[in-house]
């Protein structure tokens, strides 16, 4: 069974979407540590021709993304005003806007709810059917050291998904390949230096290999004719422009194939 995972974020970009659809099961870490100024709860949009943030206030820069209350909700309106003055002339807008309008127009307490809405329905929009799990329905203490930690919810979240007493074989998958040299899983673990966090997970029973990722470029029908390609805006963006055929271009050429996968440091 093939395990990703990854904080959850505000308008989450292609990247991870595309590691949900390759996956058997797929974990939001909203266990984790809030990072300000990171992209759990802002999004680069495009407009006045310039990239610009689109940023959801929370309270406090301390604590575990799944507790981060946001600190103005109003700001949530002049956002959605925002997207619809950037997106209305797309071919498939349309599409979503009720969705995304029920969303925006809602009240929202925490950012973890307010993510997980936007990125529902762009999962449904990719046709995406992989399990969408919440690490902190999976592991009530998690581990500080990122080896460990992963390990645990993978392994759990394998166990999750299939019949009780059968003994999961999980992979758990990391972008990109080759994976850096400062890579988190490159590391020395925290609790036992002697090993790599990656080989920490290995230790647990946890195969972890790494995966080609390549940005897909597409026609964004919001830009004035000749601009170059806006990379790493919302997922939003493919889905308002192409509708029907974004699944085949986030997955590529051949959306129905599994990426090739490697070993980590070539073990």
């Amino acid at each position: 069974m093939r395990v990703a995972a990854h904080q959850p974020g505000y308008h989450r970009h292609l990247y991870y979407f595309y590691k949900m659809a390759i996956s058997d099961a797929f974990v939001s870490l909203d266990h984790v540590q809030f990072v300000r100024s990171d992209w759990q709860n802002r999004q680069v949009f495009v407009y006045e021709d310039a990239r610009r943030w689109l940023t959801v206030p929370v309270q406090g820069s301390r604590g575990v993304i799944r507790s981060k209350v946001i600190a103005h909700p109003s700001v949530l309106p002049s956002h959605w005003d925002r997207i619809k003055s950037i997106y209305r002339s797309t071919p498939y807008f349309s599409t979503y806007e009720a969705a995304l309008g029920e969303i925006y127009g809602a009240s929202w307490k925490y950012l973890n709810d307010l993510c997980d809405a936007l990125t529902e329905v762009a999962r449904s929009g990719f046709g995406i059917t992989t399990p969408y799990l919440r690490a902190s329905d999976l592991v009530e203490d998690p581990k500080t050291a990122k080896g460990e930690m992963l390990a645990d919810v993978a392994l759990r979240a394998a166990s999750a998904m299939l019949p009780p007493g059968r003994e999961p074989v999980v992979t758990y998958l990391a972008c990109l390949n080759p994976v850096r040299q400062d890579h988190y899983l490159r590391q020395p673990s925290r609790e036992n230096p002697a090993f790599m966090e990656h080989e920490v997970m290995e230790n647990r029973g946890v195969r972890v290999r790494a995966f080609d990722y390549l940005h897909p470029s597409y026609e964004q029908t919001q830009h004035a004719q000749g601009r170059p390609f806006q990379a790493e805006l919302t997922a939003y963006d493919l889905l308002f422009n192409h509708g029907p055929k974004a699944r085949d271009i986030l997955l590529g050429a051949n959306p129905e194939e599994r990426p090739k996968l490697y070993r980590i440091g070539g073990k």
